[in-house]
């Protein structure tokens, strides 16, 4: 994933569920509009 990337999600809970998987994999993000995150940061492990 690169910084800038937009995902778009089917609904509010695909949402939420995608954010906080992402974020256990080092992937930060924040919502952007209706069902749309924005990745923020990546972190290498």
């Amino acid at each position: 994933m690169a910084i800038g990337e937009i995902i778009t999600c089917t609904s509010p809970e695909d949402l939420y569920r995608r954010a906080e998987d992402l974020l256990q994999k080092g992937v930060k993000t924040v919502f952007v509009a209706r069902n749309t995150l924005k990745v923020v940061s990546v972190t290498t492990k």
